[in-house]
């Protein structure tokens, strides 16, 4: 399996925003004479928000169709979807969560081949790679958007101890310490769960010095270092071992009670952190010494159904998501960062300073392994960094179990990687 240079991921994003229940229609039955367009999907909140006023937005400028967005719960959607090309019922489009779906659904035969239309969209080019998923070089999902993972701090404690935002690891430990040291407030609050958000949350501090999940036997040593770095975190306080349950949502609600200089969270969390008591920043991912900022990116991707009865107006849909004006709406409405150079360019984000790491995340996101067992090789880091916190590992133990968990994850899942 084969794809562009840059890989994303909607990993534990897309897995916070499923819903219960199974398909619930979202709008009226429809008219005679009405072409429905089926689509799946998993938002809620404000994400859900955008998605259907582009749906109306699509129905005003071509009348006759409806765009029915059917509720589906995230964890069942895979089973469903491989269901519905049995029967020949798939729906028309679906969004995915790449990293854990797009190898199933690809080779399920769920996804039809978008290549054709791709290359003739006139903007195909006012999008980086990471805009396209590919397998045998041929494209399957579009991005629209995407999410990445920051630092946020609290401006008001930095001023009350002489600090500057870190840039780097070894910056943000001296002034977790300081701040600690003043028995006033907290380090950072972080997801440390046993799960793809630890994983998430932890990688930075391997990927901005080239090391990811094709290579970690290699680089052992620096494996291990950043495992160190994180018991040191530990043993200090800066910390703390509540963290190795915490899911993003955690870490953020503990971030807003105003007792945490730092935190690290995603941009989705910008629209929330303006209901914070106290003054705030963001930065990029403090980099590793020696190393640079990198994050691996997420969001979701949107694809058409293989048995889908109108795969070329489906596909005038797909390119209204994909427009600079449906890419400053999902901005504008979920915090999401649009793909389309034209909607990344627009004043609303270049003159936010609050969006600017984020932004700038984007121009050199990590890429994702190429192995469908991807999902099992972030559950092994997690569970690994997790155990660290806890203390239920030592450091070492913590990156040996990395490493070989990952590694087995990573043959199960065929040998494959880069």
């Amino acid at each position: 399996m084969t794809r562009t240079p840059l890989r994303l991921l909607a990993l534990a994003l897309a897995v916070l925003m499923t819903t219960s229940g199974c398909a619930i229609s979202s709008v009226a039955a429809s008219s005679p004479g009405t072409t429905v367009l089926t689509f799946w999907q998993y938002y809620d909140g404000t994400q859900l928000e955008w998605l259907e006023g582009e749906a109306q937005r699509f129905e005003q400028d071509n009348p006759g169709v409806q765009i029915e967005l059917v509720q589906v719960v995230g964890s069942q959607q895979d089973q469903k979807l491989l269901a519905s090309v049995a029967t020949g019922s798939t729906p028309d489009l679906f969004t995915n969560n790449i990293v854990v779906d797009f190898p199933t659904l690809v080779s399920g035969g769920v996804m039809r081949d978008l290549t054709p239309y791709w290359e003739s969209f006139a903007d195909k080019d006012r999008f980086p790679d990471t805009a396209t998923w590919e397998d045998e070089g041929r494209i399957f999902n579009l991005m629209s958007y995407t999410n990445l993972i920051g630092l946020y701090y609290n401006q008001d404690i930095l001023d009350e101890y002489g600090l500057a935002p870190p840039t780097t690891l070894d910056e943000l430990q001296a002034a977790m310490e300081t701040v600690k040291a003043g028995g006033k407030y907290e380090g950072v609050a972080l997801s440390g769960a046993a799960d793809v958000e630890g994983a998430w949350l932890f990688a930075p501090q391997l990927l901005g010095l080239d090391v990811g999940y094709c290579n970690l036997a290699e680089q052992a040593g620096q494996v291990t270092a950043a495992f160190e770095r994180i018991g040191r975190w530990r043993a200090a306080d800066t910390l703390p071992r509540a963290a190795a349950t915490w899911d993003q949502n955690a870490s953020w609600q503990q971030f807003m009670t105003g007792r945490y200089a730092f935190a690290l969270n995603g941009n989705w969390q910008l629209g929330n952190v303006e209901e914070a008591g106290f003054r705030y920043g963001t930065a990029r991912y403090p980099a590793p010494t020696g190393g640079r900022s990198q994050v691996f990116p997420g969001g979701e991707g949107f694809a058409i159904g293989s048995k889908s009865q109108h795969p070329d107006l489906a596909w005038k849909f797909l390119q209204q998501l994909m427009s600079p004006e449906s890419g400053e709406a999902v901005y504008a409405a979920a915090g999401s960062i649009p793909l389309h150079e034209q909607a990344a360019a627009a004043p609303a984000l270049q003159d936010d300073a609050m969006v600017a790491p984020f932004a700038a995340a984007t121009r050199d996101a990590a890429e994702w392994p190429n192995n469908p067992n991807t999902a099992a090789m972030q559950k092994a880091l997690g569970t690994a960094v997790s155990s660290v916190i806890s203390g239920e590992q030592t450091p070492e133990d913590g990156a040996r179990a990395a490493i070989d968990d990952i590694g087995e994850a990573r043959e199960q899942g065929g040998g494959g990687c880069a």
